[in-house]
């Protein structure tokens, strides 16, 4: 694991999640692995961010306010294609369909599994 979060050190990533404690668990935790981390509170403010400074890879909820992660999704897609996207949803096997993320994982998340999807994403 500890060539994993080496590698990881100098990824950008950017989490999108609309639930405050969500997200300050997400960042604080996260944030120790890659120093390059950003959040946003919804998909608007998400797209925002994306358009500012492409992430390397993108950590995002699926229902949020204001613009849903899948069309968040979908526009970052069609910016960049090769963009690496993780949605995190208690509602995976409902949208696996629907989602044109890289990978759908369903909540709880184990913090090592994250880490090694993020991993394998970037690589």
């Amino acid at each position: 694991m500890d060539n994993i979060i080496n590698d990881l050190k100098n990824v950008d990533l950017l989490i999108v999640e609309d639930g405050q404690d969500i997200r300050d668990i997400m960042y604080s935790t996260l944030h120790k692995i890659f120093k390059n981390t950003r959040t946003a509170i919804d998909g608007v403010d998400g797209l925002v961010k994306f358009n500012d400074k492409q992430p390397d890879i993108v950590l995002s909820d699926i229902r949020m306010p204001n613009m849903s992660g899948n069309d968040m999704i979908e526009e970052m897609k069609r910016i960049n294609p090769d963009i690496p996207i993780i949605v995190i949803t208690g509602h995976g096997r409902l949208m696996k369909k629907n989602i044109n993320a890289d990978l759908i994982l369903e909540k709880p998340i184990k913090f090592n599994r994250l880490v090694e999807e993020i991993h394998n994403l970037v690589q």
